[in-house]
């Protein structure tokens, strides 16, 4: 089972991909990742959104977006965001 922490963190990436390579306005960012959260946060009946979890969040964020990147063109910025969030 996935923490409430690390969820946190999860959400956070997404919403600084969505800023940093989609170039949104973090308070549409902000809204479009707590839409998502909280479809995931509600699975049906008998089952458990923590395989959402393994998803890269930088794809999550792409998905929302509705443009695909190449994540290798922005590894590197990407490898920031994710230690400034503790990964």
């Amino acid at each position: 089972m996935i923490g409430q922490l690390e969820k946190d963190s999860f959400w956070q990436v997404v919403e600084e991909c969505l800023v940093e390579f989609h170039q949104l306005p973090r308070p549409d960012a902000d809204a479009q990742r707590n839409d998502l959260r909280a479809h995931i946060e509600s699975p049906p009946t008998g089952m458990s959104s923590d395989v959402f979890y393994h998803s890269e969040p930088f794809d999550v964020a792409c998905d929302i977006a509705g443009r695909h990147l190449d994540l290798r063109r922005f590894r590197k910025r990407y490898d920031a965001i994710l230690n400034r969030h503790g990964w």
